[in-house]
């Protein structure tokens, strides 16, 4: 008979979501009338929030899954940091050409800007994968070689700790849309273990969100905690 090898435990699912906010914000700017200011300041809105996004998940990777590599003198996340650093440069340009656009009085000159506008966006978005490719296939390797996988579980269950319920639930709710059941059971999973007395109550958040095939499934994957929870009631 087969054997399946066991899938090691890796950080880095939530670059799917990442990636699709990323793209959308590009097919939003390639539509854009850069004529109209009502879609330049929805254009100014929305790459703020991705910049919020970005800023928030580059400080979350620094400060703990880098953290990982420096115990262990792997230089590997250098180059990672040098990119975050890079995009936030990228970033603030982007914000100076939207005020350039809204500024200007010459309508030639504001589809001429916004044309340049998207390509330099575009350009970022590109660097962007190249970013999320690298750390899925060039640093996540190397994690899982200098560490176990309850080494690497631990740092996922250190940020559950410090989440609210509401916030898991939240979370839940703009990852899972865009991953597979895999995906979604892997969180589902970490969130029984680091906060079992929370689970339940995730669930009941999040559960109408799954199609009815999988939900099946996951409450059997989990029926402990179901049955934990009707001898609770």
């Amino acid at each position: 008979m087969k054997q399946h090898s066991k899938m090691r435990y890796r950080f880095y699912r939530e670059h799917k979501y990442i990636s699709y906010a990323v793209s959308e914000l590009e097919k939003l700017i390639a539509k854009t009338d850069f004529t109209n200011q009502t879609q330049i300041n929805l254009i100014k809105n929305e790459l703020a929030n991705i910049e919020d996004l970005m800023t928030g998940h580059a400080e979350w990777e620094e400060s703990t899954i880098h953290e990982l590599l420096k115990k262990k003198n792997s230089p590997l996340h250098t180059q990672i940091e040098k990119d975050h650093q890079e995009h936030v440069i990228q970033f603030k340009a982007l914000q100076e050409m939207l005020i350039h656009i809204s500024d200007s009085r010459d309508e030639n000159e504001k589809l001429s800007k916004g044309y340049t506008f998207y390509i330099t966006y575009r350009n970022y978005a590109a660097s962007n994968l190249k970013h999320l490719n690298e750390e899925e296939t060039l640093l996540m390797p190397e994690l899982q070689r200098l560490y176990s996988d309850e080494e690497l579980r631990a740092i996922e269950f250190k940020t559950y700790e410090q989440m609210s319920l509401e916030d898991m639930i939240h979370m839940m709710e703009i990852l899972f849309p865009h991953m597979n059941p895999n995906d979604r059971e892997h969180f589902l999973t970490d969130i029984r273990d680091a906060k079992p007395e929370k689970f339940m109550q995730a669930w009941e958040g999040i559960k109408d969100k799954i199609e009815d095939s999988e939900r099946a499934l996951l409450i059997t994957k989990f029926k402990d905690m179901f049955c934990l929870s009707i001898r609770s009631a």
